[in-house]
């Protein structure tokens, strides 16, 4: 408004001032009015227009420089605007990823990517490291392990050893992959061999370490199982009866290599099954056992000395020992009785059973 009334005011004076003293020299050369105060006044009238016009120019310069800040303000308020909002994206970037590539929140497709079936077992150990992440539930069962992760609301199954990555499972709950496993595992250590006749068998592998052999004879003469080693000698009687039989026997087997075995069986059908591992389901004792026939019982028990009681009820020979090492008893026909048998580890331990009837034995303290 005031820039307004200074510009109209000093145009007025300036105009006001040029007539005024145009007029004033008209009348000071044309009518000799030899007075020259006319002429100062106008030339008054004309400076002072002058100096409003000036006035007025000021006060613009300012309001343009004020604007000139105000848009330099904007323009740094701008900046500032744009380079925060960089910054927010930088950090939302940062939170997606690291420096590695890697997602701050793991993600099963990045899972599968980093721990795959043969991998050094290291990238399932430092995958988890990385993310702090816990197991839900484990197992470990000849001499693997299996592990149930959760990522993004899923269940993952990783089973392993001590080397590398067996298997990555994301449709099935760990309890049916260790089935399975187990299952595998089991069949790979075992052997079976049938027949019906007399046989000598080709080679068998067997691994060091402990041999169960599951032997069935359906017929009525005699039915013998002699295991042998490379040699060809006698390393043990495995089964001996006369008509069908049904049982178990435990052997240890001192070094990996090739076995034979010598089965008479000409007179029925005949199923033999070698098996090289621990039974998942281990009897926990102190406490009662109870079967029949020749068997093999894997059970749990702390060191310490322990009182063993024995029953048999049978014609044949009873015979009891602990890993087929020490012999508890050793009687022909019916047997009931008791010792004092010193276990001198926390462990698992195997009792072998020979009987041709029922039998059972009492653990206590």
């Amino acid at each position: 408004m005031l820039e307004n009334v200074l510009a109209f005011s000093g145009l007025g004076l300036m105009i006001g001032g040029v007539l005024y003293g145009l007029i004033s020299i008209y009348r000071y050369f044309i009518k000799k009015n030899i007075t020259p105060f006319p002429i100062i006044l106008g030339g008054s009238i004309f400076l002072v227009g002058v100096w409003l016009t000036f006035i007025l120019g000021i006060l613009e310069n300012n309001k343009q420089e004020a604007a000139s800040d105000s848009g330099q303000g904007n323009i740094v308020s701008i900046t500032e605007e744009i380079e925060e909002a960089e910054k927010d994206e930088s950090v939302a970037e940062n939170e997606e990823s690291d420096d590695g590539g890697r997602s701050l929140a793991p993600t099963i497709e990045e899972f599968m990517r980093e721990v795959k079936v043969k991998d050094p077992v290291s990238n399932y150990k430092d995958y988890m490291a990385s993310y702090e992440l816990k197991t839900n539930r484990g197992y470990s069962i000849y001499n693997q392990k299996f592990d149930e992760v959760t990522i993004d609301g899923k269940n993952i199954v990783i089973v392993y050893n001590n080397n590398s990555i067996i298997e990555v499972e994301t449709e099935k709950d760990i309890d049916q992959v260790k089935d399975e496993r187990v299952e595998k595992i089991q069949e790979e250590l075992t052997t079976t061999i049938s027949g019906t006749t007399d046989m000598g068998t080709d080679a068998i592998s067997l691994e060091e370490g402990f041999a169960v052999v599951e032997s069935t004879y359906n017929g009525s003469g005699n039915f013998a199982v002699v295991l042998q080693d490379a040699q060809g000698n006698m390393l043990d009687l495995l089964a001996n009866e006369i008509g069908s039989y049904t049982g178990k026997s435990f052997v240890w087997i001192k070094e990996t290599g090739d076995y034979y075995l010598n089965i008479n069986g000409n007179q029925g059908n005949w199923d033999i099954k070698i098996m090289q591992y621990r039974p998942l389901e281990i009897e926990n004792l102190p406490g009662n056992l109870e079967g029949n026939g020749d068997d093999v019982i894997f059970f749990e028990l702390n060191q310490g000395s322990y009182q063993i009681t024995l029953t048999h009820n049978g014609d044949s020979n009873f015979a009891v020992t602990v890993n087929a090492a020490d012999l508890l008893v050793n009687e022909i026909g019916n047997y009931e009785g008791s010792q004092r048998h010193s276990f001198e580890n926390s462990s698992t331990y195997v009792f072998v059973v020979k009987a041709d009837g029922d039998w059972t034995i009492t653990v206590k303290e």
